[in-house]
């Protein structure tokens, strides 16, 4: 009897610390979400690839994408390596949601999040792949069924620590509303755009 009630409260736990995490799929851009700001610090520059006002976090253990946990864990030799989660908005007084980012250093959080979106959106249009000379690779998918641009930019990693050598991908990926113009100005290029052009070899 004890072991069945220690079960249940194990399960009940993990389902409240499931239920506490914000779903950042579940996301609706053109909305207020305070829920999402009031846990993220205001930023007083512009986010540089998409030019609009942001708030962001290093907690990003308290989110998740669809069945995705994130994790705050990384090497000790490395405490410079941080993932973050930001939040685009159109202003810091109206507030409302242009789109979202994560970052990720976790090479595991790499590869699942790419399986991920093509599982949801398909094969992504490639822009660029990443060589020896240059580490970076650039996706994208235009225009989704729930109103994204996405940009996915991953960066080849090797990370050498006292335990072992990790070989992989750290990504910044960027979900924005789609068709929004970089820095909210109607004569500048869109975000995809711009994103398009910066990672073209």
């Amino acid at each position: 009897m004890k072991k069945i009630i220690l079960i249940s409260t194990i399960m009940l736990c993990n389902s409240c610390i499931s239920q506490s995490k914000t779903d950042l799929s579940d996301l609706k851009v053109g909305i207020i979400n305070e829920s999402v700001i009031k846990n993220a610090t205001r930023q007083i520059d512009l986010e540089q690839t998409t030019g609009y006002p942001y708030y962001n976090t290093y907690k990003v253990d308290q989110y998740q994408y669809g069945d995705i946990r994130f994790l705050v864990d990384y090497p000790k030799e490395k405490k410079f390596l941080k993932s973050e989660i930001g939040f685009l908005v159109n202003n810091q007084n109206d507030n409302l949601l242009q789109g979202y980012y994560i970052v990720t250093k976790n090479v595991k959080e790499s590869d699942v999040l790419m399986m991920a979106l093509k599982k949801k959106y398909g094969e992504p249009k490639v822009i660029s792949l990443a060589t020896d000379a240059w580490p970076y690779s650039g996706y994208y998918w235009k225009n989704t069924k729930d109103g994204f641009d996405i940009l996915l930019e991953q960066v080849s990693n090797k990370l050498a620590t006292d335990q072992k050598e990790m070989k992989g991908f750290e990504t910044n990926l960027y979900f924005v509303k789609s068709g929004i113009h970089y820095g909210n100005m109607e004569d500048r290029e869109t975000v995809l755009q711009s994103f398009i052009t910066s990672h073209e070899q």
